[in-house]
């Protein structure tokens, strides 16, 4: 298999047991009735490509469960014979969080949603591996994970963090000099399989790893 070298130019990642405080939306969306419509995937979202400098090209967006408290929402009207929230019936596709992005920031590069299970972060990474080989250009790589919905504690058997997030923006390398295989030593017990790739290459990044192998 083909191995692309990749420089981390920044990341970031955020979690939290039950909800992510503090992601600074009311200074990353100052529009409010905006700022209302953004679904939690996409404050984090927001937050992560901010704390990581991240100045707009293209973006390779990855989640499993996508957008779980709109579906939710809509699950519940329909067994209560409600009327569906216009809202929630738009909020809840995968790619609703880099879609608000794109509106927020102006931003009119390509984006790509990617949803595989609990290898969603791996295939993520290559996925903007592939971007960065074919466009040489910056890529914003980002995983989230938001499931904090009612009764989930009768169902969840996955993860100790109903929300958590984490991004990478990546380049591709002039040489392969220096350049680490990922570490599995870096996953964290307790977030989702589906984050700990882009888990591992952030924590790896935060302890001076300046490249990395991608296998595609």
């Amino acid at each position: 298999m083909k191995k692309v070298a990749l420089n981390i130019i920044s990341s970031h990642k955020i979690y939290a047991k039950t909800k992510i405080e503090n992601l600074d939306e009311k200074k990353l969306v100052p529009n409010m009735m905006l700022r209302r419509r953004l679904t939690r995937n996409s404050k984090v979202m927001l937050y992560l490509s901010d704390k990581c400098d991240f100045q707009g090209t293209k973006i390779v967006y990855g989640t499993c469960y996508s957008e779980l408290q709109e579906s939710a929402k809509m699950a519940d009207s329909v067994i209560s014979n409600g009327l569906l929230s216009p809202t929630s019936f738009q909020n809840s596709v995968y790619n609703t969080a880099p879609s608000y992005y794109s509106l927020i920031k102006k931003d009119k590069d390509e984006i790509i949603t990617v949803s595989s299970g609990m290898k969603t972060s791996l295939d993520t990474l290559k996925t903007a591996a592939l971007q960065a080989l074919v466009s040489k250009e910056q890529i914003l790589c980002v995983a989230v994970e938001c499931i904090n919905i009612p009764n989930i504690e009768e169902v969840n058997r996955c993860t100790t963090y109903l929300e958590a997030g984490v991004a990478v923006v990546v380049e591709l390398a002039e040489d392969e000099n220096g350049a680490k295989e990922i570490e599995k030593s870096y996953k964290i017990d307790g977030i989702m399989e589906s984050l700990q790739d882009l888990v591992c290459v952030c924590g790896m990044h935060e302890e001076g790893t300046k490249k990395i192998f991608v296998e595609l």
